[in-house]
């Protein structure tokens, strides 16, 4: 497959750090950093050189400045350029744009997983809210902008630091509301101790450790809060807290949680991963391979052309492995993973999936149980769209029968990509792109082959292995059970295979081998074309 950009990334929620693929990338002098961190801080956006010098060199002469700012754009495109397939630092009308996808940034990225968190939070899904939290709060190293003294970085650290504590607390009250008070003490105090002035994490604690069954020890969190914002503002706590603080000492029902037996049990941070193995066997297909990965990212900015991408082609032309092994290697660039789902549509002794089937599995995979899944498939198809919204996900609808079993599993968010594979080109799916897939040509047969049953058998019997390549008819299905063959037989030679496949009227019955079946493959078109009154007289054919 053709080279795609290093994952170039930037982290300041901690000590500063350029990665190139993990390595670090060594970078010497605070403006060369500071400019950095500066078109970090808006990457994909346009930073004017009137804001860059004004933040990095301050009172220095505007002419002298700004030769000095076009000298450090300079030395970090030097520096940067060896790890992208582009000019990183774009020279734009009145300044420059740092060429990087957000989520590469890590600040950009804690705040967009910190946002999509709460919208899932409002709209029930706990478990999902539970890991986007999590995740978001993975993403802190240490202190932000670390090392930058200028006024505009601690400026933005603030706002960082800020935003790091509503997110921790946020996060608490999720896991509160799901009865997790046990761990959620735990990994208060700390909090607490280090930032005394804070009512809300303080009453968070209260109420853990109330309902741990420690009620002493959160009247003692009150009475310390009390005593340090008497002695440092002279204030008394604000009503909610008194308020909390009285019900603990008459032991108020109200704390108690309201519906134990609903309990939402958040789970362990997760990505979602259903993709199959890829094929280790996978080869060729270069072409495909770049166009479709071109056609699959970014995930999370700006749409390039249309979201969905079908791939279509007769059955055993290799449709599905050459999405899977796409699906592998652009699954980074998805922040919620990948989800994947046969459809069905061309499996032999298999009926296709319904639509609310696939639904039903989808809604699964972002976090509902079976009692949240609506019933009435529009419902499921408009809960599923509110649930992939905010999302970066990767779907693979594979071996689709028809449009109308994919139309409701599109989702909806901007930063979601569709890979559906097919035996029909599914013309009239809106807003897609299509790749038709065709035979391997006689180079690729033979390398595939060469892979699947031995090198050095191939080169044995190069005329043998030619002829069963034209056999084939460059169909990767054939190839791999012919291979599959070959495999088990290590003493059967390529002559004696070619030879019996030569006779057409046994061909079929060679290109079978465990559960991989020519014959099968073809039944399951006929079959469709019999139902479909139009393709009667094709099947009679």
């Amino acid at each position: 497959m053709g080279a795609l950009r290093m994952a170039l990334e930037i982290r300041f929620l901690g000590p500063w750090q350029v990665l190139a693929a993990d390595e670090p990338v060594q970078l010497a002098g605070h403006r060369r950093i500071g400019v950095l961190a500066r078109l970090a801080l808006n990457a994909g956006q346009v930073v004017h050189a009137e804001r860059i010098l004004a933040d990095i060199w301050g009172d220095s002469s505007a002419a002298t400045a700004a030769k000095q700012l076009h000298i450090v754009v300079s030395k970090l495109r030097h520096a940067l350029g060896p790890h992208s397939t582009e000019e990183i630092i774009q020279t734009a009308p009145g300044g420059y744009r740092l060429a990087l996808e957000p989520d590469r940034v890590d600040a950009l990225l804690f705040l967009r997983l910190a946002r999509r968190a709460r919208a899932a939070q409002a709209q029930g899904g706990s478990a999902a809210a539970d890991a986007l939290f999590r995740a978001a709060l993975r993403l802190w190293r240490g202190e932000a902008l670390a090392g930058l003294t200028a006024p505009w970085a601690r400026i933005e650290a603030t706002r960082l630091e800020e935003e790091h504590l509503t997110v921790l607390e946020d996060h608490a009250d999720l896991r509160l509301a799901a009865g997790d008070h046990h761990a959620v003490a735990a990994d208060l105090a700390g909090h607490v101790r280090a930032h005394p002035l804070r009512e809300r994490p303080a009453a968070q604690l209260m109420l853990a450790l109330y309902r741990a069954g420690r009620p002493s020890e959160a009247l003692a969190v009150y009475q310390d809060t009390r005593r340090v914002m008497v002695a440092e503002l002279g204030l008394e706590p604000g009503a909610g807290l008194r308020r909390l603080h009285q019900a603990v000492l008459v032991k108020d029902p109200v704390l108690d949680l309201a519906s134990p037996a609903r309990q939402v049990t958040v789970s362990e941070p997760y990505i979602l991963a259903e993709l199959p193995a890829d094929t280790h066997a996978f080869t060729a297909r270069a072409a495909e391979v770049d166009r479709l990965c071109a056609a699959l990212g970014p995930a999370g900015g700006p749409t390039h052309g249309p979201p969905i991408t079908v791939i279509d082609g007769p059955g055993g032309i290799g449709k599905s492995a050459l999405a899977v092994h796409v699906a592998h290697a652009v699954a980074a660039r998805f922040t919620d993973g990948v989800s994947y789902v046969n459809l069905h549509g061309s499996t032999p002794g298999l009926d296709p999936l319904t639509p609310a089937q696939a639904l039903r599995h989808l809604l699964h995979s972002l976090g509902l149980d079976g009692a949240a899944v609506p019933a009435d498939p529009g419902e499921a198809a408009a809960r599923y769209r509110s649930l992939t919204a905010t999302r970066s996900l990767l779907v693979i609808l594979d071996n689709a029968r028809d449009v109308h079993q994919i139309r409701p599993l599109i989702p909806s968010g901007a930063g979601c990509r569709v890979l559906v594979t097919s035996r029909d080109p599914l013309a009239t799916l809106d807003n897609a792109r299509r790749l038709h897939l065709g035979a391997l040509d006689a180079a690729d047969a033979a390398a595939l082959l060469s892979r699947l049953a031995g090198p050095d058998r191939v080169r044995a019997e190069p005329e043998a292995a030619e002829r069963i390549v034209q056999l084939c008819g460059g169909f990767p299905l054939a190839l791999r059970i012919v291979g599959a063959r070959l495999a088990a037989r290590p003493d059967r030679t390529l002559a004696d295979l070619a030879g019996r496949l030569a006779d057409a009227t046994r061909r079929l019955d060679l290109l079978e081998y465990a559960d991989l079946a020519i014959r099968a493959s073809i039944a399951v078109s006929h079959h469709h074309l019999r139902e479909e009154p139009a393709g009667r007289d094709a099947a009679h054919l």
